[in-house]
């Protein structure tokens, strides 16, 4: 099946979804309800409104009946967190929409298909989606033909590693996942591409039950975690880790913990570039570079930069320059210096030159 990335799909709704409804497709964990937030992002003026389908067990969640006794009609008012009673846009997300039950499907149709609850109209610039699980994962979604004929189907690129990473250096990603996800991008395949869950025992495969496995909710989970590892124990740190991530891939983070504990300090680095020690093992410096890409300011550049030459080989070296030209604050000071404009020019091809 055609997929589309994030980026794309953002701007897709953006345009479109004021007046189509998009129920985006895609893997668990992969950060489909986090789209409300890009879009947010982009449209300040509109309020976001997220509505959890899998908790709505009734219709009455939604809206509840009014009457008019000088009419001797009645009304439904809707729920206020829709927004339907004020003037502002709405970015209204129907998260696991594929979880919900039939009669409350069909109590949401005319916002999915006419931008409308009951006979009031939504504000001509709010945006409406959804979002679902794939079918292939065996999770319950499902989606009946009249309603797919009122909506467009999307299937949701899964974010790759490099992605990941470069989506959690603007948002606070522990260095330490972040240099494991680079060393093991394996962590985000699709189940569709691995025939033989044994293959790769890191993430969700329907044919076999996993009590914790990866995925991009995962590990921002374990980055939590990580951040405030200082108040755990070895052995509490490695728990919570198998139960948030599977045994698999926490063991494996496990021992890039140790490794960062043989790793250079800040200071080290900063004080002598041309002295401290250089580590030897890919890892290592995949490791140091993004720990690094986390501190160095406009101050430390040169410094680290000065250390990180003496890497040997220049993937690492690029892992680090693309991560700062992604980063949004820090490319707008670390392109004036010499040392990135340098590298910049002599690997003009990393940088879609």
């Amino acid at each position: 099946m055609r997929t589309i990335n994030r980026a794309d799909l953002v701007q897709s709704i953006i345009a479109l979804g004021s007046e189509i409804t998009f129920i985006v497709e895609g893997h668990i964990g992969s950060s489909k309800s986090s789209l409300a937030y890009d879009i947010a992002d982009a449209l300040p003026t509109h309020r976001m409104v997220y509505i959890d389908m899998a908790s709505i067990s009734d219709t009455g969640d939604f809206q509840l009946p009014a009457v008019n006794h000088d009419t001797k009609t009645s009304t439904f008012y809707p729920n206020e967190s829709l927004g339907l009673h004020s003037d502002q846009p709405m970015i209204i997300v129907f998260d696991e929409i594929g979880k919900t039950t039939q009669s409350v499907l069909n109590a949401i149709l005319p916002a999915l298909n006419e931008r409308r609850w009951g006979n009031t109209k939504f504000h001509k610039d709010t945006i409406v989606f959804a979002t679902t699980n794939m079918g292939s994962e065996n999770v319950g979604d499902v989606m009946k033909p009249h309603v797919r004929n009122r909506i467009t189907m999307v299937r949701m690129e899964k974010p790759t590693a490099k992605e990941t990473i470069a989506h959690g250096i603007n948002n606070g990603m522990h260095p330490i996942v972040a240099a494991w996800i680079d060393r093991n991008p394996q962590c985000f395949a699709s189940f569709e591409d691995v025939e033989n869950p044994d293959d790769n025992p890191y993430i969700y495969h329907p044919k076999v039950q996993r009590p914790a496995f990866v995925t991009h909710r995962s590990m921002s989970r374990a980055s939590t975690i990580l951040h405030k590892q200082d108040a755990l124990n070895t052995e509490t740190l490695t728990h919570l880790l198998c139960g948030t991530m599977g045994a698999p891939a926490a063991l494996d983070l496990m021992t890039f913990i140790k490794l960062a504990d043989q790793l250079p300090t800040r200071t080290e680095i900063i004080s002598n570039p041309s002295g401290a020690q250089v580590p030897s093992s890919p890892s290592a410096m995949v490791l140091l570079v993004c720990q690094a890409v986390h501190w160095v300011d406009e101050s430390t550049f040169d410094a680290w930069m000065t250390y990180m030459n003496r890497f040997s080989g220049n993937e690492v070296k690029a892992l680090f320059m693309l991560q700062i030209s992604n980063h949004k604050t820090k490319v707008l000071w670390a392109s004036r210096t010499q040392a990135y404009t340098s590298y910049a020019i002599a690997n003009s091809h990393l940088f879609g030159a």
